[in-house]
C-alpha cells in the first residue's frame, strides 16, 4: 500500500507538469487566435471571449467562457479577466509566474487602441511562450525525477518496514 501511494503521488507530480506544458501551450494559441480577431476583426472583446472559449483546445481551460459572463455582469473586462483567473485558478496547473503574466495580459487587452491591444497580444504571447520553453524544459528534468523518486520512496519504505 506505501509503495503504491509514493507512486502514485510521483506521478501525480510528474502528470501536473505536463499539465502545466499543454495548458501553457492552449493560452499561447488563444493569445495568437485574439490578436488575429482583433488585427483582423477589430471584434469586440467579449466576441472574441466566446469564440475562443467555443474551440475544443481552448475550452479546457475555462478562462475565456467565466471571462465573458464576468464581462457581461461587470462591464469591465481587466476586472472581469482577473475575476476569471482567480475562479479558473483551482483547474489550471500554472505557477505564480504563470498566473501572473496572463493576468498583466489582461489587464490591457480592451482598453487601448487595434495597435495597442496586438502589441499587447504580441508582448504577451512572446513571454508565455518563453515560459513554456522552461516549463518543457521543467517537465523533461523534473517529470522523469519525481516518477523515480515516488518508486525509491515506496521501496525504501518499505525495505525500512520489513
Amino acid at each position: 500500500m506505501v509503495f503504491i501511494v509514493c507512486t502514485a503521488a510521483g506521478l501525480y507530480k510528474s502528470a501536473v507538469l505536463s499539465k502545466r506544458v499543454r495548458q501553457l501551450e492552449a493560452f499561447v494559441g488563444a493569445i495568437n487566435l485574439i490578436s488575429t480577431e482583433i488585427r483582423y476583426f477589430a471584434s469586440p472583446v467579449e466576441d472574441i471571449m466566446q469564440k475562443v472559449n467555443a474551440l475544443e483546445e481552448y475550452a479546457q481551460l475555462q478562462v475565456f467562457g467565466i471571462c465573458k459572463k464576468n464581462f457581461l455582469k461587470l462591464r469591465d473586462f481587466p476586472k472581469a479577466w482577473m475575476l476569471s483567473l482567480i475562479e479558473a485558478k483551482p483547474q489550471l496547473a500554472l505557477n505564480a509566474g504563470d498566473f501572473e503574466t496572463l493576468l498583466w495580459f489582461g489587464k490591457l487587452l480592451g482598453t487601448t487602441d487595434l495597435e495597442g491591444q496586438t502589441a499587447n497580444c504580441e508582448r504577451y504571447g512572446k513571454l508565455l511562450e518563453q515560459r513554456l520553453t522552461h516549463a518543457k524544459e521543467d517537465m523533461l528534468k523534473r517529470g522523469k525525477m519525481y516518477s523515480s523518486l515516488g518508486v525509491l520512496a515506496g521501496v525504501f519504505i518499505i525495505v525500512i518496514f520489513f
